[in-house]
């Protein structure tokens, strides 16, 4: 591990026992020049993936709107100090590193870091919550994603310990 991981591990109180225990595995970020913007977010924000992940997502959203389903990003590239503030945020306000580390992976181990992770959402449904399985863009993912190489991360009852993420999609 880096020095510069190792401080915000000290920072966040992310010990030697949650990196033991976390069941991910360690990522490194793309060079700004393999990131490539794809769509405009929800909140006017650039959606940011890894150039060939952008391919793709850009032929699954047009195959996703021939079949009349809008497939809206809502996270895509996450550097490793943006998912440093996240946790941050959250432990300002309260919440216990064990309990986060449930929802939001350990710095360095998010597959957002790697600019082939996608958070969808659907307008007017809460985001990031179970929830967007009852959507028309899930059941579309779940039938056709597949064909684009993008699969779901986090399926109920998964392997790595994280929560069930319905909206959550990697490219590979």
């Amino acid at each position: 591990m880096n020095k510069a991981l190792s401080e915000i591990y000290r920072e966040l109180g992310i010990t030697e026992v949650h990196l033991k225990a976390c069941l991910l595995s360690l990522h490194s970020e793309p060079s700004l020049s393999d990131l490539k913007v794809a769509a405009i977010d929800f909140e006017g924000k650039p959606f940011v993936l890894e150039v060939n992940a952008e391919a793709a997502f850009q032929k699954m959203k047009a195959a996703a709107l021939a079949d009349q389903i809008t497939l809206m990003p809502y996270s895509g590239f996450r550097s490793i100090m943006y998912q440093k503030s996240l946790i941050a945020h959250h432990l300002k306000n309260g919440r216990v590193i064990d309990e986060i580390l449930t929802t939001i992976a350990i710095p360095g181990y998010s597959e957002h870091h790697t600019g082939h992770a996608i958070d969808f959402h659907e307008i007017g449904k809460n985001s990031l919550e179970e929830d967007f399985e009852k959507t028309e863009s899930f059941e579309w993912l779940t039938k056709n994603a597949g064909r684009f190489h993008f699969k779901m991360s986090y399926p109920r009852d998964n392997q790595q310990g994280i929560v069930y993420e319905p909206w959550h999609w990697f490219f590979s």
